[in-house]
């Protein structure tokens, strides 16, 4: 192979002569129609192995397989690529020859192709992959390597970083995955598809592993402590260990309604929590579990056909719920607010305001108990019936001894 100073000259050379036409049997086309195959061992699309006689502000020359002078131009030049004279890279063949008659290479596609392959190799095998994050969305987080898109949904962010928004806020959780942008973070392929250029990751997966092995040691009853590691609309985030955190649904929390989680907890809050459910290695949590469940006291405490006086803390489309005391609630279905059609039950009753109910079922079981308002109105309408009834009969025996005496008089 020529030395490094003999291809610079050469280089020298190929830049004087580029004006001038060569002739037919000394171009690179007449010689492959002529050799075939045989005459290079690489292709257009290939990756080959070249070495770097000189770099320049827009241009490498390099010495391709120690076969042809070729050169990457500017627009092919990563951004990372620091080359200098004597290196030794992988270029991809962009054109065997150019109207000069050298082989046109990439840095770029070199690097997506080798990139590309290393995301299938590591989706293959399960390898974990550290990724810079470059951009946020409101879906997630994206790396881009060598002009590739790697996308990290934010469902499959890590619990270090999944953004735990009150509301769901999508604003804030943006801002929140914002901050992530220039991190470095350890993730698994778990969609690699060239053709459709879609190259997913997850942060999660990268602890799976570990993660199921710990939660196995867990059963459903076992009573953990744990720290509240996050406050959102639908429960709390409980940490247990420094890889396993579980989940309290607002509907496990107490056997009371609960409106708002802030009010009652704050994050670093130490809890006991009664493991209820292990699935696909989520931990699902409860804090009623620990305490007594009124509702088994409820069918003693209360009667069906009792007329019962309760709150309205919500009203809904299909009816009212009622605050009966501070563990239980009925349910006012809207077909028993009144005998009229009711439409809107915010007409019939008041959000806050106390009334009379009866009692119309009791569900302990299912923790359901129906109350009707009508049946209040009925119940009122009879008795002011019999009441009236009632002094009818009475004012009829009062009149008899009156016209008995009267007609006594008359004689």
């Amino acid at each position: 192979m020529p030395k490094i100073a003999e291809k610079v000259d050469e280089v020298e050379k190929v830049e004087e002569e580029k004006k001038v036409k060569k002739p037919a049997h000394d171009s690179m086309e007449s010689l492959i129609e002529e050799a075939g195959d045989q005459l290079l061992p690489y292709a257009e699309g290939e990756i080959v192995e070249a070495r770097v006689l000189s770099v320049s502000r827009n241009k490498v020359w390099a010495d391709v397989a120690g076969l042809s002078l070729g050169y990457v131009p500017e627009k092919e030049i990563t951004l990372n690529s620091e080359v200098k004279v004597g290196d030794t890279i992988f270029a991809y063949v962009i054109l065997l020859e150019d109207e000069d008659g050298n082989v046109v290479l990439s840095l770029k596609r070199a690097d997506r192709e080798r990139y590309w392959k290393d995301m299938e190799e590591r989706y293959k095998t399960g390898e974990p992959v550290e990724i810079t994050v470059n951009e946020a969305n409101k879906g997630g987080l994206i790396s881009e390597i060598g002009g590739i898109p790697g996308f990290l949904p934010v469902s499959q962010l890590s619990p270090e970083h999944y953004p735990r928004v009150s509301g769901g806020d999508r604003e804030e959780i943006l801002t929140r995955l914002n901050k992530l942008i220039g991190e470095k973070i350890a993730v698994k392929v778990i969609n690699c598809d060239k053709a459709a250029n879609k190259l997913i990751f997850s942060e999660k997966a990268v602890d799976a592993e570990k993660l199921a092995s710990k939660i196995e040691k867990y059963k459903v009853g076992d009573v953990l402590e744990g720290k509240i590691s996050g406050i959102v609309d639908f429960g709390l985030f409980v940490k247990i260990d420094p890889l396993v955190e579980g989940l309290v649904h607002i509907s496990e929390v107490s056997w009371s309604r609960v409106a708002d989680l802030n009010q009652l907890f704050k994050v670093g809050d130490v809890i006991k929590v009664m493991v209820i459910s292990l699935d696909d290695g989520k931990l699902s949590l409860s804090l009623k579990k620990l305490a007594s469940d009124p509702w088994t006291d409820a069918a003693k405490k209360y009667k069906v056909n009792e007329i019962v006086s309760g709150s309205v803390t919500k009203i809904t489309p299909f009816g009212a719920f009622v605050s009966l005391d501070e563990q239980i609630d009925g349910l006012v279905h809207v077909s028993e607010l009144s005998d009229q059609h009711v439409v809107d039950p915010g007409q019939v009753v008041e959000l806050g305001k106390d009334y009379k109910f009866k009692i119309i079922s009791i569900e302990p079981e299912t923790h359901r108990l129906g109350l009707s308002l009508k049946a209040v109105g009925k119940e009122k309408s009879e008795i002011k019936e019999e009441e009236s009834e009632i002094k009818e009969i009475k004012e009829q025996k009062e009149e008899k001894p009156k016209a008995k005496k009267a007609k006594k008089t008359e004689e």
